[in-house]
């Protein structure tokens, strides 16, 4: 037995949406900025420092010595020699004159002049200690700043722009709604 069926199928209706994000247009110039400051003024005063070495008297010791010095020595020692001569040939001629008192006087004299001298015999370093001579001045330096008036500063501030633009959202129909209807097993009957 076949039972009469009715199909129904529908469709829902279905909305569209459009929609246009806003704009925001969003700008700030810069502000504009004015400063004026004089220059700072910097005296600087400074005595160099000095170094100086005295090595003359060192370098003398060493056998280093100049023109100049090797004459003042040598002249020096010749005068230091003429005195020592003359001294000797004083006391000499004094024993001499005195001969009646030490009759060996002449032999003595001869003796003393034909005898090697002494030398002293010692060790010693070179250059001597303090022959050479140093002295250091650091100098100095003084640091004087003149600073003037605080600066002078203008700020223009500048107004900001926007432009905005609204969203738009529109609606519409994407799918209407629809009702399908189908029936089986059911006979119409045409007569009247």
């Amino acid at each position: 037995m076949h039972f009469p069926q009715i199909r129904l199928q529908s469709t829902f209706a279905k909305i569209g949406l459009q929609s246009e994000n806003p704009i925001l247009d969003f700008q700030q110039p810069k502000a504009e900025i004015k400063i004026h400051q004089e220059n700072a003024e910097m005296d600087i005063q400074r005595v160099a420092p000095t170094l100086e070495m005295d090595s003359y008297e060192a370098r003398a010791d060493i056998d280093m010595k100049s023109v100049r010095r090797r004459i003042e020595d040598a002249f020096n020692d010749g005068y230091q020699a003429w005195l020592d001569g003359l001294a000797r040939v004083s006391q000499q001629g004094d024993q001499m004159m005195k001969v009646q008192h030490n009759k060996n006087a002449i032999a003595d004299i001869a003796k003393s002049n034909s005898s090697n001298p002494v030398y002293d015999v010692n060790i010693s370093f070179l250059p001597r200690w303090g022959s050479f001579k140093m002295s250091y001045d650091p100098g100095s330096l003084e640091i004087n700043w003149t600073t003037h008036e605080k600066p002078e500063i203008e700020v223009n501030p500048q107004k900001a722009t926007t432009n905005i633009t609204p969203g738009k959202v529109s609606a519409y129909m994407d799918t209407w709604n629809d009702l399908k209807i189908d029936y089986t097993g059911i006979t119409i009957d045409q007569k009247g």
